[in-house]
This record gives structure tokens, sequence and C-alpha cells, in this order.
């Protein structure tokens, strides 16, 4: 049984102590010697299993940015004299000084402080009250939308309060990935962070729109639905209106690599129908309704689908459909979401490592593989020349590119750079541009542009 986080405020003339997450506690203590503010970091108070070992990871966790090159995702754990014990969901503990967070950590902190301190000259206050956000977490019921996608709960993470399903995943899928793209921008696939904060949110409620958006004319930025396996998936137009799945830009799957170095799909994933079952859904869409593949859960073909390629089952729910022609999955939103900067907001960002590139002509990727964690090899054939890029990506971030052709081998170190407001999506987009302009030789830095369609910011688009 889930339980209400407490806060509990401790008093020792003006010193000041606040933990939280201690289930039906409620107790004082006096004769403190320092200040402080606490947050309780136990593991059996973790929210939902994590793919290694089990445990619950926390739902106060956020990302916090450490250096312009370093985050973690962490806990909060203590502040005292200047200094901030965080903890990680595997229980290590790291020690940072206040003044060396971002702009965005140091307010989260300054506010974090500010509450104690109102807390604590309330009158005749010596405890306070429950934490609002994470008692509606711990007090919804497990939804029936999560069951979804826990054909693939090895590789995910689902937390929920009473308005959103959280799923967080790495954005790789466990096929083979970008063999058979013929118009390939030279991005290369990386696990991301969709993670804390920064996790997929899908909504609980789903409401009919008074007017539905179209993705024939919205949406060429960022994602419109979510796969079953924590793959995002992107409209299949791309920003300067082209079909994707037409113009050799995607693989087998449907997929291939963005911008931001994330892989996601473009249309939908029915080949996820060999794990979760003809007649189950194979992805979400971002307005909270779900997509099943070529046929209804009956093994119909369906019938009636509007032009957003939905329409209502028996008991009146409303659904998409997948279909092997445009727009191949929810041609718009039938649900209400939010569109800011043409992208459906809030949806979590990538973080690329290296600099945009343009498309390579003549390539032809023929070879993905992943033969241990962390190590990814790619391999194409550009007019007849045989040619592989090799790349390890370490726990820090940093990552090292072995480019190899008939003419010899080079060497790429990049390493991840610090996100910004962890809490803010960022605008992703399609910037891609197949079969046109000028190509690059691969892993050459290009001069940073801005092609029609691309957001602001260090954060590239996603695609």
């Amino acid at each position: 049984m889930k339980h209400a986080a407490l806060a509990i405020l401790i008093f020792a003339g003006s010193q000041t102590v606040l933990a939280a997450d201690r289930p039906n506690i409620v107790f004082m203590l006096f004769g403190l010697s320092s200040t402080a503010s606490a947050h309780s970091g136990h593991d059996h108070h973790r929210g939902t299993q994590s793919k290694e070992n089990g445990e619950r990871p926390s739902p106060h966790e956020r990302t916090w940015e450490l250096s312009e090159q370093q985050s973690v995702q962490a806990s909060f754990v203590l502040e005292k004299d200047g200094r901030l014990t965080l903890e990680s969901r595997d229980g290590s503990v790291v020690t940072v000084r206040a003044g060396d967070l971002s702009e965005t950590d140091q307010q989260w902190l300054k506010q974090r402080q500010l509450r104690i301190q109102r807390l604590n000259t309330e009158p005749n206050m010596l405890l306070v009250a429950m934490l609002a956000e994470r008692r509606r977490e711990a007090a919804a019921p497990r939804p029936s939308i999560a069951e979804h996608f826990e054909p693939f709960q090895k590789s995910l993470g689902l937390r929920w309060d009473d308005r959103y399903l959280y799923v967080e995943s790495n954005g790789m899928p466990d096929h083979d990935l970008m063999v058979g793209i013929t118009a390939w921008q030279q991005q290369l696939p990386l696990p991301q962070r969709y993670t804390g904060s920064n996790a997929w949110q899908i909504p609980l409620h789903p409401v009919p729109a008074r007017n539905p958006m179209s993705a024939k004319t919205h949406f060429f930025r960022g994602a419109i639905a979510l796969a079953v396996n924590g793959v995002p998936i992107f409209n299949p137009l791309n920003n300067r209106r082209a079909d994707t799945n037409v113009i050799g830009e995607l693989d087998k799957w449907g997929g291939h690599s963005g911008r931001a170095d994330d892989y996601h799909y473009h249309i939908a994933p029915v080949h996820l129908e060999k794990t979760v079952g003809k007649g189950s859904p194979v992805a979400v869409a971002l307005d909270g309704y779900p997509i099943y593949g070529y046929e209804d859960a009956d093994g119909s073909k369906p019938k009636g689908l509007d032009w957003l390629n939905g329409h209502k089952d028996a008991d009146g729910n409303y659904h998409y459909h997948a279909t092997k022609t445009y727009p191949y999955l929810n041609g718009g939103f039938y649900g209400e979401v939010v569109e800011r900067g043409g992208q459906v907001d809030p949806q979590p960002r990538g973080q690329p490592l290296r600099p945009s590139t343009g498309p390579l002509r003549g390539a032809k990727i023929t070879g993905f593989a992943n033969p241990k964690p962390g190590s990814y090899r790619v391999e194409y054939d550009v007019y007849g020349d045989k040619r592989s890029v090799a790349y390890d990506v370490a726990d820090d971030g940093t990552a090292v590119y072995r480019f190899t052709a008939s003419n010899g081998t080079r060497t790429e170190s990049h390493r991840a750079r610090a996100r910004r407001d962890a809490r803010r999506p960022r605008l992703r987009g399609d910037g891609e541009q197949p079969g046109g302009g000028r190509s690059r030789p691969e892993g050459k830095r290009p001069r940073r542009r801005r092609p029609n369609g691309e957001g602001p910011g260090r954060d590239r688009p996603a695609d």
C-alpha cells in the first residue's frame, strides 16, 4: 500500500530541518545545533521498478546540472552550510557546493529554503502538511493505460499521478536500427535520458478537442505519440511536408536517428505486435488515445476510420489505427493537446553529442550492431565503398567515434553538453534535409545553421 508523504518541520530556536517521505509518522525533536533542509532518500520509498535491480526510483528525482558537461539524476537529501547532498537511484551519494549549481537548480534550492522559513514562522506550527503533489501520486490507482507498456517493463520506468502516466526510457529499442536507410543525415542513434522530469507524459483522462488539429498542418517538430517500447514517434511528414517513409529516410522498422542523436519512429511500429499480441495497442498518442495495428481488438479490419485514422469501438471508446499508407498512425489529434513552437507541449528533449550534419549522397546503411552496452557499429555503402562508424559511449556521456573507409580511419571524441532547464522541455523539430543540398564528409564538423523548422538553443531539435 502506498503512503502519502509527510513533510515534518522540527524546531530548535531559529534552526530548522525539513524532511519528507516519512509515511504515517509525526514527531518533534529539539536542541538541534545546525541549520539544514533534508529530504529522505530511503530505498523503500521509491516509485517504480528499476530495470537493473528492482528498486523503485524516487518520484522526487530531478536532473541537477553540476557543470557545463555533467548532470546527475538524483534526489535531494540534505543542504547544510552551503553544501548539498544528493542521492542517485543506485544509492550512491554526491556532495556539491550550492554555488556550483546551475541557475535553475539554485532557484529550486532557494524556493525550498523559503518554504522552510515560511513554515517556521507560521504561528503554532510544529509540523507541516502533506506535500500535495506526492500525496496525489501516492493515492492514485494504477491506470489501465499502463498495461499497454507492461510487455517492455524491463526497459521502462512507469509512474503516475491522477493526471498523467509518466514513461521513462532511453529511447533505444531492442531491435537493430537504421538498416535500409538511403537518405541519411549521418546522425547516429544514442541512448537518451527520458527520465525524471524529462519523462514522457501521457494524459490519463483524454478530452475530445472541439477543433481537432491535423498533422498535415501542425506538429512538424517533436513527437506525436509514444510506442509501447518507450520509443517516440514523430510526424510522418518532415518539416518540408515530405513523407519520410517515401523518400528513403526510414529504416525497415520505420525509424531513424534525428538531429538530437535520438532514435524515433515516423510510422506506427506494428512490428511490436509480435511482443504485445495482435489486437493490443502498439503506441499511445500524446493526447492519451491508444494506437492499434491494422486490426481491431477482435481481429476484424477497422471500419469507418475518420480523417484522423481513428474511430470508436462498440463501447464508445475512441482509438487510432495504423495504416500502410499516409497518415500511417494518428493523422493529428482527436483529443486536446497544447501546441507550442510547432510541437506538442510538454514533451521531453533529446541531448545530442555530435554537431548536426548534412545528407551523405549515395549512402545506404547496411548493418547495425550493439555488441555490448554502450558500444555500437553502423555499416554503410557509398557508391560501392564499404564504410563503417563504431562508437562507444561512456557513463559520463563522453563518446568516441571511429570512422573507417577505404582511405583509412579517423577518430572523433565528443562530450555531452549540460542540459538547460530540466523541467522545461525544449523545442524539438525536423531539420533534416535529405535528397537535396550539398553533402559533407561524414563526421566533419559543419558550420552551425538553422534550417527551416529547427528550434533555438544548444539542445538541437530531435528531428
